[in-house]
């Protein structure tokens, strides 16, 4: 099988400090070696010298909604035909792929849009990145007659509703059950789930081999959502030290979503602003370091294309974000995006690099670690590689090795 050689890498192993000089094989869909030394090269091997460029890990946007794109430039409206959104969700995946994430894990979706755009996916009917397929938001009715359709979520009263519904949801593709546990975090109004609503769901969809993940904010409100055995918290503003105890203690991951709240405290005149409170922001602002540096597993991901301040394509102004309003160091963040992004993806051999890990990668015109801000401009995103296969850009001076050295 033939192989490519990275010679001359600053390394990004998606956990560790920039490491210079590094090469890296990959053969197939997987690396192979990684070293600070020479590799015997093979007559069919393809050499590229990165003259000093960085590679790491492809990064993964963990709260994405391929679905949604009522704001951005060519938005459509939620009440659009299946059809339409579908399409719209292809081309956002796509501008994620060129944005430089490789794996996108869904957290809500319209109809059963994940499910079939993550088989297309996988089947390479399309290209685009991995996908890991959400199903429409499961939202807790106010009262028990309300209808449950009519909406692109479903509304639910009772366990066993919550139950069927997460079931019906898996079986149309979703491989993460999103449910609405309490409101906050532009959510204004939602009747809280109870504990027997979120263990029945999240019970359903482990039973099955799926996951859920909770829009939930408020302290009890977070500990009630680790204890029915909700996988993924979504935002957990006012998170204090018991939660982050329970975060760590339980491995759960935690999607802030800090940027749409920032750029809301930023210009209140923006689109969406009015759905968030700049109390909130800089709490979690004061809070996000201190359950950092104590160990939570964080992952970037916002509600991209439901606000025009926030259209698709924008991701990694998130990034930016958490270095220069939060203080997360350039690395930590990385390491998000990464490590602990392909952890969540819950697809093995994701999210850093290493022998024997998938070849999912981003060749950087510049450091990250040093300057975060180089991932917001597509002009210094060299390439982006998916199974070892260049997916966008394109290798830098690739060519054939003449003779084995």
């Amino acid at each position: 099988m033939s192989r490519i050689v990275f010679r001359n890498a600053n390394l990004l192993d998606g956990d560790n400090p920039a490491r210079a000089n590094a090469t890296i094989v990959v053969e197939g869909e997987r690396i192979a070696e990684v070293t600070s030394g020479a590799v015997p090269i093979r007559a069919d091997d393809t050499v590229v010298d990165l003259h000093g460029m960085t590679l790491m890990p492809g990064m993964v946007s963990g709260h994405y909604h391929a679905a949604y794109s009522m704001g951005g430039e060519h938005k459509v409206p939620m009440g659009a035909s299946v059809a339409q959104l579908a399409v719209w969700a292809l081309a956002n995946t796509q501008k994620a792929l060129r944005a430089g994430y490789t794996s996108l894990v869904g957290a809500g979706t319209f109809h059963d849009i994940d499910g079939r755009l993550a088989e297309a996916l996988d089947a390479g009917v399309v290209a685009g990145p991995r996908l890991i397929p959400s199903s429409r938001a499961l939202s807790p009715k106010v009262t028990e007659d309300e209808p449950a359709e009519g909406a692109p979520w479903v509304k639910c009263w009772g366990p066993d509703e919550f139950r069927d519904a997460a079931i019906g949801e898996i079986e149309r593709g979703a491989r993460v059950v999103k449910l609405f546990a309490a409101q906050g975090h532009a959510m204004r109004s939602c009747r809280e789930m109870t504990y027997e609503e979120l263990k029945a769901a999240s019970d359903a969809a482990h039973e099955r081999g799926a996951r859920t993940r909770a829009h939930v904010c408020g302290t009890a409100q977070v500990m009630k959502c680790i204890r029915a055995g909700v996988d993924i918290i979504d935002h957990a503003d006012w998170m204090d030290d018991e939660v982050i105890d329970a975060l760590i203690e339980h491995n759960k991951f935690v999607l802030p979503s800090m940027y749409t709240p920032w750029l809301s405290s930023a210009d209140p005149a923006l689109d969406g602003a009015e759905y968030y409170d700049e109390e909130d922001f800089e709490y979690m602002r004061a809070k996000v370091p201190v359950a950092n540096a104590r160990g939570v597993k964080f992952v970037p991901g916002d509600d991209y294309g439901f606000f025009d301040m926030a259209p698709h394509g924008a991701y990694s102004g998130e990034l930016v974000c958490y270095v220069e309003q939060v203080g997360i160091s350039p690395l930590d963040v990385i390491r998000w995006a990464t490590k602990f992004g392909g952890e969540m993806t819950g697809i093995p051999d994701l999210g850093t690099i290493a022998p024997g890990k998938l070849a999912d990668m981003v060749v950087v015109d510049g450091d990250p670690s040093a300057d975060i801000r180089i991932l917001t401009q597509p002009d210094k995103l060299v390439a982006v590689i998916k199974g070892g296969e260049v997916m966008c850009g394109h290798l830098p001076a690739a060519a054939p090795a003449m003779a084995a050295e």
